[in-house]
């Protein structure tokens, strides 16, 4: 095998400016599992998709396939803080020495004649699924990147499928309509396996995922109050009775979606990585004291939609300040702070912060000065760079970073 050097392999890796990280379509990925002889064949996985909480779902999940003895791979995207985290191993991120080994693997492979052009997502995906099958996991929980029936993880071999919500994200690619975007997502579905749906509330909706999935269909409905990060381990307890699995998990983390509130100092901090209009909806009516919050996002084409929840009366008063930033990584460009200033207008009092970690260092002494909860929101990546900084060892994360404790003796 070709040796290339660690720095080798991460610029092969890394995104070409100009270039997407993500396309529809599993012609290549396809071709370049047949070449690493099928990994993905050496385990059963769950397939999840949906708009929002798929990740929260599929953190829930694992944790619970753990519970009950098996050795799972946890495949999710975007990353927090490190690439590795997008492929967990019985809740850890793999490390950097075996992330290497398996991209080299996909590297090789791709070069081989005719060589086949893959993406950034492809490329990390292919590596979770050959470092599940070297660690000889037992069962893989999957998170799809955009869609359903295009994306690259439609290759996986589930034996249960489940879909989140369904929402206007990626509508623009996905749509034209909400109707559109639930037709894809449900493009999961494999004959005779079991998919099951959060209810979306929306009768055309549940009528088409119904009429294309057919007898496999099932409906989770959740009518209680509680915030998201419970829901989904509602919504995965469900799905653990159907696998069999007894045991009830403990301590499971998924940082910026679980509602850990870090103590800092006199300061409750809480990460939310709410980007879209339902994300920051549910958090304007959960807002309940007064805050001050940091903001920012990767390019958003609806802004102004995306933020008015924050905007009503109600809610704006109780924001005593926002810093606005922009995340300093991301598969998209930062969205102008001056923009999202612009849109808070009067409304909402507002100061800018050239980078997360001034932001932090601002949004928290006015937190602190006012005695109130600091809540920082936006980008997934704007979460990793706040985690980063919240974490005493800046150098190792990998506690941070744990998605739930080793799998338990069955």
């Amino acid at each position: 095998m070709a040796h290339w050097t660690h720095e080798d392999l991460r610029a092969w890796l890394a995104p070409v400016p100009g270039r997407r990280r993500m396309r529809l379509g599993l012609t290549h990925v396809r071709q370049m599992l047949a070449r690493l002889s099928n990994p993905q064949d050496a385990f059963p996985s769950i397939h999840v998709a949906g708009t929002n909480g798929k990740g929260s779902l599929c953190a829930h999940l694992a944790a619970r396939a753990a519970a009950s003895g098996n050795l799972v791979g946890l495949f999710t995207s975007p990353h927090l803080v490190n690439v590795e985290e997008r492929a967990r191993i019985d809740g850890m991120p793999i490390d950097e020495k075996e992330f290497d080994e398996c991209l080299a693997l996909v590297r090789k492979a791709s070069e081989e004649a005719p060589s086949i052009e893959i993406t950034y997502y492809e490329k990390t995906f292919l590596v979770a699924l050959i470092s599940f099958k070297r660690a000889g996991v037992s069962r893989a929980i999957i998170e799809t990147g955009l869609g359903g029936r295009l994306d690259a993880t439609r290759c996986v071999k589930a034996d249960f499928c489940a879909i989140t919500t369904i929402s206007e994200d990626h509508l623009d690619i996905l749509g034209p309509t909400l109707v559109d975007v639930a037709r894809e997502k449900a493009g999961i579905h494999r004959s005779g396996v079991p998919i099951i749906m959060f209810d979306p509330e929306n009768e055309e909706i549940e009528s088409q995922v119904r009429r294309l999935t057919g007898q496999d269909f099932l409906l989770h409905t959740d009518n209680s109050t509680d915030k998201p990060w419970k829901k989904w381990y509602n919504m995965a307890s469900k799905i653990g009775q159907q696998m069999g699995w007894k045991k009830d998990p403990m301590n499971i983390r998924w940082p910026g979606r679980d509602g850990t509130v870090y103590a800092s100092g006199n300061v409750a901090v809480r990460l939310s990585a709410a980007h879209n209009l339902e994300g920051i909806s549910d958090e304007a009516s959960r807002l309940s004291r007064d805050a001050v919050i940091m903001i920012g996002f990767t390019q958003k084409d609806n802004l102004d939609a995306i933020l008015a929840p924050l905007m009503s009366e109600e809610t704006s008063r109780k924001i005593i300040h926002a810093v606005i930033t922009e995340p300093e990584h991301g598969r998209l460009p930062p969205h102008p702070a001056r923009e999202i200033g612009d849109s808070f207008g009067t409304t909402i009092r507002h100061s800018f912060a050239e980078n997360a970690l001034s932001a932090f260092e601002e949004a928290f002494q006015r937190a602190s000065d006012k005695k109130v909860e600091l809540l920082i929101m936006g980008s997934i990546h704007l979460i990793g760079d706040v985690l980063a900084v919240l974490n005493p060892l800046k150098h190792d994360l990998s506690n941070a970073l744990l998605v739930h404790p080793p799998r338990q003796p069955s």
